[in-house]
């Protein structure tokens, strides 16, 4: 460092000459002391500036360039985070090392430049960082822990443990119990009212009003005739109880040849019974129904009359009665159309076997038990 050498006015020609002897001396060594202490003063001063930075302590400096304001955190927000990881305040700006960040870039390019100058004088150092995350807290964590270790690089930059829960507050004292309260006489019931009748039941539906259904049904009948046969029959119900139902109607069995082509067996016959109702209602009838059948069995011969093997004993039809009982389904489908399907078994009470004279085996027997299985079509008169 270049001192100042003070200018010297030259002396006149008329100043009175210096003195000799002590009066001289003096004053040559008070100059030699001032010069001596100006030097002291020029080679302390980098020294005692050397001694004012604290290498713990750190000047940071976070700039955000485009695209990096809105993404990256603030200035203040690194320097609480280097402060966190050091555990201990960064000092007072001036007080150590100057570091500067600067970050800049856009989501998937990242870049941060850290230059880092030191109070010994010596050249600053530049580190580059570069990342290609989407969001700016990677490149941000990074530069963080760049300063912090430039700071004081034998720090320990793990996670800070957790601060200390808070002591959980003593609970409340207990409540002193209350007062018990004066037990008040029982009041008077109030004046006794007659009490409100319940509230009706909704009324029931009404019955169907009574009807009269007729329908042509198809059957099958077994047992009755030689073999399966089918059949048709005629029915007419009247239903005049919300339970009950009068049913009657008439039957044909066609003649069936028996295993014997000589001989075929037919059944003409009607009916009256009455059904009791499960269901009933305007479009459904479920019922099981029971009736007694009446009408006759005819026998017929198919033989060469001018050379007749087999001559009838008692020619002609005989009567015939059984009983019949069974299921009845009904539905009504469009307006008054209706369908209706049923199973019944039938016991004849008159059983005939037809036989040729001699030993030869009978032409036809009805068994003890018969059924027969209907559906019919019909209208409905209300």
């Amino acid at each position: 460092m270049a001192r100042r050498v003070p200018r010297t006015r030259p002396i006149a020609h008329n100043a009175p000459p210096l003195r000799g002897g002590a009066g001289a001396l003096v004053s040559a060594r008070a100059a030699r002391a001032l010069g001596a202490g100006l030097c002291a003063s020029v080679a302390l001063a980098p020294a005692a500036a050397r001694a004012a930075c604290d290498g713990g302590a750190a000047d940071v400096s976070w700039v955000r360039l485009e695209g990096a304001e809105a993404q990256c955190p603030a200035a203040a927000q690194v320097r609480a985070e280097v402060s966190r990881r050091l555990r201990r305040e960064l000092g007072a700006t001036g007080e150590g090392p100057s570091i500067e960040a600067v970050v800049q870039g856009r989501p998937g390019a990242w870049s941060a430049q850290i230059r880092t100058e030191g109070c010994d004088g010596a050249p600053p150092a530049v580190r580059k960082l570069t990342d290609s995350a989407m969001t700016c807290e990677p490149i941000a964590t990074a530069a963080t822990l760049l300063i912090a270790l430039a700071i004081d690089p034998e720090a320990d930059l793990s996670e800070p443990p957790p601060a200390p829960a808070a002591d959980p507050e003593p609970p409340p004292p207990p409540r002193p119990a209350p007062a018990p309260a004066a037990i008040s006489p029982p009041a008077e019931p109030p004046f006794p009212w007659p009490a409100e009748p319940p509230p009706r039941p909704p009324p029931a539906e009404p019955p169907p009003p009574p009807s009269l259904s007729v329908a042509w049904r198809g059957l099958a009948a077994l047992g009755l005739l030689p073999a399966p046969a089918p059949g048709a029959a005629l029915s007419a119900e009247w239903s005049f109880l919300p339970r009950w139902t009068l049913s009657t109607g008439a039957l044909w069995l066609p003649e069936l040849r028996a295993d014997d082509p000589t001989f075929a067996f037919g059944i003409t016959a009607g009916w009256l019974g009455a059904c009791v109702e499960a269901i009933r209602s305007r479009a459904v009838a479920l019922g099981v129904c029971g009736r007694l059948v009446a009408g006759s069995i005819h026998a017929v011969i198919f033989e060469d009359l001018d050379e007749p093997r087999v001559v009838p004993t008692t020619p002609g039809a005989r009567p015939w009665l059984s009983a019949a009982a069974g299921p009845r389904l009904a539905v009504r489908v469009v307006g008054p159309l209706r369908i209706e399907a049923g199973v019944d078994l039938l016991v004849p009470a008159t059983r005939y076997s037809f036989r040729v004279q001699g030993d030869l085996p009978a032409a036809f027997e009805q068994p003890a038990v018969a059924g027969t299985v209907f559906g019919g079509l019909g209208v409905t008169f209300r």
